[in-house]
């Protein structure tokens, strides 16, 4: 934990002070308390590897907490993580030392507290606030948390007088502080896509993402299992751009559905679901998918392989396709092979082989910032140079795999013009031998861009943003 802040003076914090411990004395640990919890996860998630829902169903499996506990929890780790630049732009105004100046545990705490008093219920904000204060003085010292239940009060004191300081004048910074993402990804968005497609992807990013189903057509229908799920409760209406895809249309959980324990179907974002109709894979088929954890896309793969088919899943993590093992067993699919292998060196047992290649390659995952709302905060604009590298030299193995006449797709859940176009530009640019075919005529028309990609801003239709380009070897 890093070192406390110095005492604070108490006239530097406004409203009444904290209660503070006996002198000497250690205070006593206020009882387990969600806000400490959520304090402890928020202050693992400035680590670029972690993952908030990780980390969040950790700490509910270890701890079983009462459902009221579990529930404010979970609401303090993605509610702050999504409101953090508002949350900050106030806390800045109250606070006599820059944010970027105190210590890491401290803004965490600072900012779910008012995450709390200002997005979750303004009657129990002195709850909130006594709750900051005893956890402050327990993790820190008694100046800590007159500091911290000061910020909050007199947050709490503007509130209510309607004297919250304005939000920025300049359309960009201030659409940067609504929709609470760091400022250089709004002004990236921005330059790039203009302002109405950047208004609205951000606003989207704040959205609760739906749940949505991907029908197993090994298994049967759309329709016929939309109707058993809706005998058992669940309300659902078809996805609009894929015809394998259900969502559903309020909170449920599906893994008690039937038919999820027998594989007849699968939860997977819709805009996932049409990377199959743009690969287009037919029966007995090799493909490789060079980059397959958590494995969603390599199930669909080899559900449209059919059982005369090959998948190879590779994945250069060990243990990351652990969880597609367990899901294909689950949903009777057997010609899936795994592998622990990092990508950029091919099997050369392979080269030429294949029918089909599918890189959907790690990005900056910018365009499913509804589903991992720390990314945003674990970006870094000069990251995505090291990425677009790292796709390109994806891409470049991927292709050895493919016999004249295969197919590449490249997939990527970002909009950045680096990580999608400029990619592949450069890798036509270096492989003469393959040849761009456009998305129209394979998918529908409202996820085709006007250069032939699959393009999905975050939100549309309810999508997670994505970007694809088909590929093929000349013969």
């Amino acid at each position: 934990m890093d070192t406390p802040l110095p005492p604070v003076p108490a006239e530097s914090c406004p409203g009444p002070a904290a209660p503070a411990a006996t002198p000497g004395a250690r205070p006593e640990p206020p009882r387990w308390d969600p806000r400490d919890e959520a304090c402890r996860i928020l202050l693992r998630l400035e680590s670029p590897e972690a993952r908030a829902r990780e980390l969040v169903d950790e700490a509910l499996e270890a701890l079983r907490p009462a459902p009221k506990d579990a529930a404010l929890l979970s609401e303090l780790v993605f509610g702050t993580l999504r409101q953090r630049a508002l949350l900050d732009h106030r806390l800045s105004a109250v606070s006599h030392r820059p944010l970027e100046a105190l210590s890491p545990w401290v803004r965490c705490l600072l900012r779910l507290s008012l995450y709390q008093i200002l997005c979750l219920d303004a009657q129990q904000s002195a709850e909130a606030v006594e709750a900051a204060a005893a956890i402050a003085l327990f993790r820190g010292h008694e100046g800590i948390s007159k500091f911290v239940a000061g910020c909050l009060r007199e947050v709490c004191r503007q509130r209510a007088e309607d004297k919250l300081p304005p939000l920025p004048t300049h359309p960009v910074p201030r659409l940067a502080v609504e929709t609470s993402h760091p400022l250089w990804l709004a002004e990236a968005f921005y330059e790039a896509h203009g302002w109405d497609r950047a208004a609205a992807a951000l606003r989207a990013d704040n959205q609760a993402a739906p749940l949505t189903l991907r029908v197993n057509p090994l298994r049967g229908g759309r329709d016929a299992l939309a109707t058993r799920l809706h005998q058992a409760g669940l309300r659902l209406e078809p996805c609009r751009h894929s015809a394998w895809g259900l969502r559903v249309r309020e909170s449920a959980d599906v893994r008690r559905a039937p038919g999820f324990l027998e594989g007849d179907f699968h939860v997977q974002d819709e805009s996932a679901q049409l990377l199959a109709p743009l690969l287009s894979p037919e029966p007995g088929w090799s493909v490789a998918d060079v980059c397959a954890a958590p494995g969603g896309k390599a199930a669909l793969l080899a559900e449209w392989v059919g059982p005369g088919g090959r998948v190879w899943a590779f994945d250069r993590k060990p243990g990351a396709l652990d969880k597609l093992q367990a899901s294909l067993r689950r949903q009777g699919l057997d010609n899936v092979l795994c592998e622990t292998r990092d990508s950029t060196a091919p099997r050369p047992d392979l080269g030429g082989a294949l029918d089909a290649a599918v890189v959907d390659a790690p990005s900056s995952c910018l365009g499913i910032l509804r589903r991992r709302p720390e990314a945003r905060w674990q970006a870094r604009p000069d990251a995505v140079p090291g990425l677009a590298e790292r796709q390109f030299r994806l891409l470049k193995a991927a292709a050895t795999y493919l016999k004249p006449g295969g197919v590449l797709v490249y997939f990527v859940a970002t909009w950045t013009p680096e990580e999608t176009s400029e990619v592949v530009e450069r890798f036509l640019d270096s492989e003469p031998g393959f040849a761009f075919e456009r998305a129209q005529g394979r998918l529908p028309a409202e996820v085709c861009s006007r250069d032939g990609f699959l393009r999905i801003w975050p939100g549309q239709d309810g999508m997670d943003g994505a970007f694809a380009a088909r590929m093929r070897r000349a013969r």
